[in-house]
């Protein structure tokens, strides 16, 4: 029996207008075929589950009808046909049963090594730009009432509007929830603090109890250990835009804190020995700058020396070294 005839027939069959030989036929497919994968000829799987749910009562009744019939011969084939029913019936609830549990959609996980960064286009139209050294884990479809995906690392988010199925971003234990908007977070597990740096839109943070609502321009810093949450003005709004676009500035940060992001965000082996490390340092990488001419630069503001050696750049300097 080919599919659109299979569909000819449970139409007629729950129209009510399938000859008993048409019904006959039906229930023999069933209980040959039943437990096989078959596409519904319904567009939504309400109008799929009350098909099944007529079909399953039908037989019930029919299985009712048999049992209270005389024992003639030609209840016989009626007998039989009662005990294919059951079968079909079994069949019948047993593939409802399956179809009606929550599918789980298949994910992807995307991750950047050291130097490297991506751009991920998502089914929704969102789009992510992922930073060097992070993971993202996200569905292949969204299903259900939410957008949900897991991060970790950096990464500039660009979130297509739905203002019926939020968007959440869970990064540990934190999360943040947003219905169309643009915004970085920066989520490392070396890390004591994750930073979300709203540019337009509102997004929600929270870390499982309260949450706060953040405007654009500012940013929300959550500390890990103490659970604590402070809200700032973002110091630059550009340099969070370039930091997609990989350009990198630097607005009083320790000097360690940049070793650690030009090493991640440019593959380099780079130890800070000394005091220096601890200084704090205002400046950026210029575009068409190389990352080894942004640290002798840095090096010398900051009255330090950068050794080169075995492939690891050394950063020297500050208190008796």
């Amino acid at each position: 029996m080919d599919e659109l005839y299979q569909k000819y027939l449970i139409k007629k069959y729950l129209d009510g207008t399938a000859t008993p030989a048409e019904r006959d036929e039906l229930l023999l497919w069933y209980r040959a075929k039943g437990e096989e994968d078959f596409e519904w000829p319904y567009e939504n799987q309400l109008e799929e589950d009350e098909a099944k749910a007529r079909i399953f009562d039908g037989l019930q009744q029919r299985i009712k009808a048999a049992k209270a019939a005389e024992p003639t011969t030609r209840n016989y084939f009626y007998k039989i046909a009662a005990a294919a029913s059951v079968v079909v019936a079994v069949c019948i609830g047993l593939l409802w049963h399956n179809n009606s549990k929550p599918v789980k959609p298949q994910s992807n996980t995307v991750v950047t090594k050291p130097g490297e960064r991506k751009i991920i286009n998502l089914v929704d139209g969102s789009v992510i730009w992922l930073g060097s050294g992070s993971s993202v884990t996200y569905p292949l479809a969204f299903v259900g009432t939410t957008r949900e995906i897991s991060f970790e690392g950096e990464a500039f988010f660009d979130i297509a509007k739905d203002k019926h199925h939020p968007f959440i971003v869970h990064t540990g234990t934190t999360s943040t929830r947003v219905l169309g908007t643009t915004f970085n977070i920066s989520s490392f597990k070396s890390h004591k603090e994750i930073v979300v740096a709203l540019v337009t839109g509102k997004v929600s943070f929270t870390d499982g109890g309260s949450g706060v609502l953040l405007s654009p321009t500012n940013m929300v810093v959550y500390n890990k250990l103490k659970k604590t949450t402070k809200i700032l003005p973002i110091p630059d709004l550009a340099a969070v835009m370039g930091r997609r676009n990989g350009y990198y500035e630097y607005r009083n940060v320790l000097v360690k804190d940049i070793a650690e992001d030009v090493s991640r965000n440019f593959n380099m082996k780079i130890q800070v020995i000394g005091e220096v490390k601890n200084t704090l340092f205002f400046g950026r990488i210029k575009p068409g700058e190389s990352p080894v001419q942004f640290l002798k630069k840095m090096a010398l503001v900051v009255h330090a020396s950068l050794i080169s050696k075995d492939n690891l750049w050394i950063i020297k300097g500050g208190g008796d070294i």
